[in-house]
């Protein structure tokens, strides 16, 4: 005839590993109590805020969330938007703001993809833009050169012809 005790078989059930047997004496409020700060094992060996899923958390219980704590904002999100759109519209002022809020979201140990993209984007069209005013200032600068040798000795007003356009001399 089997015993379904559990104190004679010598073993505990499931679930109940850490209680004593009866007849042992049981402890007392407070002792063994973790001190402040301290976290005490669960009945699975676990620490108490520790998912057996490698998940952090508080004390959870099921359908409950754990407190995360507080979400810092990043500090140069909002500038770094901010510069990207204008680095596309206006290279040079958007680099400078997308630096600013790259400078302050690494300062408060953050990334920004928004500030890192402003200051790509800012980089390749200040170049391109600066190119372009240099081609445009030395086609300028080539046509004006021909006309004043053109003009060279003509009165004020004076039409002449400069690669196949008519202008008048100032």
């Amino acid at each position: 005839m089997s015993d379904n005790n559990p104190g004679s078989q010598g073993s505990s059930p499931y679930g109940q590993q850490n209680q004593p047997q009866y007849g042992q004496n049981q402890p007392q409020y407070g002792q063994n109590a973790p001190q402040y700060g301290e976290q005490s094992p669960t009945a699975y060996g676990q620490q108490q805020g520790q998912s057996p899923y490698g998940q952090q958390g508080g004390n959870n219980y099921p359908g409950q969330q754990g407190y995360q704590g507080q979400v810092t904002e990043n500090p140069g999100r909002t500038l770094g938007i901010v510069g990207f759109i204008l680095a596309i519209l206006i290279a040079p002022v958007g680099l400078i703001i997308s630096i600013v809020a790259f400078v302050k979201s690494r300062r408060a140990k953050m990334g920004n993809g928004f500030a890192l993209a402003g200051i790509i984007i800012g980089i390749l069209f200040t170049i391109i833009g600066t190119i372009l005013i240099i081609v445009i200032a030395s086609f300028t600068a080539e046509l004006t050169q021909q006309l004043l040798d053109a003009c060279q000795g003509q009165p004020s007003g004076t039409p002449v012809t400069i690669q196949g356009q008519s202008t008048s001399c100032p």
